[in-house]
């Protein structure tokens, strides 16, 4: 038997003690796979356990998986509201950020040409100096 099958069939034996609804994240788990990694290879066997949990009970009542909680889907929702409302700011920033930086600058070449600044270096525009055919 493999151990993807004993591992279920333990899973299975613990819900017929009255313990958790086999799920396939626990039997991922167990076997030290991640879920999408494990239905890629062991699909068949997920299913087979799955299956047999829905009808191992002789009489009558059936287990379902354990109701959600609403107050883990209402944090949940709430973090990514909130998370929205933060990438919404972060835009605002950089086009705030976006328009200082264009005001910076027009302001700055006013102030240099007020005071009549000339810039030598890197930063000037280039102009050609060599001398070429045409001179």
């Amino acid at each position: 038997m493999h151990d993807v099958e004993k591992v279920a069939e333990a899973l299975l034996t613990a819900h017929r003690d009255g313990g958790p609804y086999p799920t396939v994240t626990a039997l991922a788990k167990r076997v030290d796979l991640n879920r999408t990694t494990f239905y890629r290879h062991f699909e068949a066997q997920a299913e087979t356990m799955l299956e047999a949990a829905r009808r191992q009970h002789t009489d009558g009542r059936q287990r379902h998986r354990p109701p959600r909680d609403d107050s883990r889907d209402n944090q949940l929702r709430s973090l990514r509201e909130e998370n929205e409302n933060l990438r919404r700011h972060i835009e605002i920033y950089e086009e705030h950020l976006r328009m200082l930086t264009v005001e910076n600058s027009r302001l700055r070449e006013q102030v240099e040409a007020a005071a009549k600044v000339t810039r030598i270096g890197s930063r000037a525009p280039r102009r050609a100096l060599s001398s070429g055919p045409d001179e």
